[in-house]
């Protein structure tokens, strides 16, 4: 059969998950972070009309609001609904794998360019965010736009891509310097860089990063002057996120990191380098593309974390997607290459692919916090959560006698654009609520969770694929 032929199908199949993914999950609410940064973000443009640019305190996350701004102007042209939120993300989704295809043509042999496609695409958290209303979306597109363009030298898409990354959040920033170390490594390099020409070419080539530069410093100073702070205040909802580490804090971030790195199948992909490793030994990087992929990780791994591993709560999943993705590609441009026999490309295929798939079924016992936003194992909570709230008016259960946790503790109608404004209150211990809505995907603290487990008893479940939401009541 004919090499190009089979690229296209494989690319084609997936972007048919793509659709596949967003459609099914289309009338699933918000979940996790996004009702903050996109049904709270976009309902205040949506209903101020965008006469003003800076958020409200209780709900501002510091940096430049353009992703609720286009949820917003989505929900303008054709409707505020679920669904309409879901299908915004359908332009980035469909981008990220054709940025990733043409990645895959250049560093991958032509023969496997559409397998690889869709093993660096089945990443767990890669997936689960494509079906939600995630702002990590845009900025995974705008990531590997920029990236495909440093790799083509297309300085004016650059310039777009940059900007993008700049306005989808500060880790869009963090990104933008990892791929300015990118840029240098593969059109110049980094010898005699104190060259004169070398020096004015660099000075020439930063006017490409500048404007996106200017933008965020600008919003920074504008927000500071207004509100007097930048990123987080210390009255935020998520202030304790922020909150400095000592140095054995630093050291278990350290290994939360590579925990990350290893979670949800990922640790298929790593199982495979390390096989080739052993097998082919130095040959593994014998070629300048393998190169700077390797310096592309590298510069990643080591910068794009830097501003998580000194606070208390900031190491997500889905914050070191580019680390995955670019690592992936690394591994797929070695697994692929002339230097493996037919076998071992099989072999390769068959672990990446059980393993990677696996990973959305991997769910810890409850006292592990997961990130249950990046990967698909979470998907049966949405209809589980409807159940329970079915459960609690069938029963004629008051909202206000029941306490819950995050993403939970907003109101139906942030989550459901439903127009139901209905609210749980968030609990802690000393609450003294009749009932409790509780579900294993809350991440709730070891110690909360051993109080409501003691003193309230269950009255109703509802559990599928080993998610499970319960409602409990006081038993004391």
């Amino acid at each position: 059969m004919n090499i190009n032929f089979i690229n296209k199908l494989l690319l084609w199949l997936t972007l048919f998950i793509v659709v596949l993914l967003i459609f099914i999950n289309r009338n699933n609410g918000f979940f996790w972070d996004t009702i903050q940064l996109a049904s709270q973000h976009g309902s205040y443009y949506y209903f101020n009309n965008f006469s003003e640019l800076l958020l409200p305190e209780e709900f501002d996350s510091g940096h430049i609001p353009a992703f609720g701004m286009y949820i917003a102007l989505v929900w303008k042209l054709f409707g505020r609904t679920i669904e309409v939120s879901h299908m915004a993300m359908l332009p980035f989704a469909v981008g990220i794998v054709w940025q990733l295809y043409n990645l895959c043509k250049r560093f991958v042999s032509e023969k496997y360019v559409g397998i690889a496609l869709l093993l660096i695409f089945i990443d767990a958290s890669l997936m689960s965010q494509i079906t939600l209303v995630s702002p990590d979306i845009p900025l995974m597109f705008f990531f590997l736009l920029t990236l495909n363009s440093i790799m083509n030298n297309k300085k004016e898409i650059i310039l777009i891509g940059v900007l993008g990354l700049f306005l989808t959040s500060m880790r869009g920033m963090m990104l933008s310097v990892c791929l300015v170390f990118i840029d240098i490594y593969r059109n110049y390099g980094y010898n005699n860089l104190i060259n004169t020409e070398k020096v004015k070419a660099l000075l020439k080539r930063s006017l490409l990063y500048w404007p996106a530069f200017v933008i965020f410093v600008s919003f920074s100073i504008y927000h500071y002057c207004e509100k007097g702070w930048i990123g987080y205040h210390k009255d935020s909802p998520w202030a304790d996120c922020f909150e400095r580490v000592d140095f054995k804090g630093f050291i278990f971030n350290v290994g939360l990191l590579g925990w990350r790195i290893l979670d949800f199948g990922r640790v298929g992909i790593w199982i495979v380098l390390f096989m080739l490793l052993l097998r082919f030994k130095k040959t593994v990087f014998n070629d300048k593309k393998k190169h700077i992929l390797f310096f592309a990780f590298l510069i990643i791994l080591i910068l794009l974390p830097l501003n998580m591993l000194w606070a208390k709560n900031l190491l997500a999943h889905r914050y070191l997607m580019p680390l995955y993705i670019t690592f992936a590609l690394l591994t797929a441009s070695i697994a692929f290459s002339n230097l493996t026999s037919k076998q071992w490309k099989s072999t390769v295929i068959a672990i990446w692919l059980l393993i990677g798939l696996s990973g959305n079924f991997w769910i810890y016992p409850p006292k592990i916090s997961k990130g249950w936003d990046s990967t698909l194992a979470h998907l049966p909570y949405y209809d589980l959560r409807l159940k329970a709230i079915h459960f609690l008016d069938n029963e004629g259960i008051n909202f206000k006698d029941v306490d819950t946790f995050f993403p939970n503790y907003y109101s139906i109608e942030e989550i459901d654009l439903n127009k139901d404004q209905r609210i749980f209150d968030n609990y802690t211990i000393g609450n003294n609520s009749n009932y409790i809505f509780y579900s294993n995907i809350f991440n709730v603290e070891d110690d909360v969770y051993d109080y409501i487990m003691a003193n309230y008893k269950p009255i109703k479940e509802f559990k599928n694929k080993g998610v499970y939401v319960v409602i409990l009541q006081k038993s004391i």
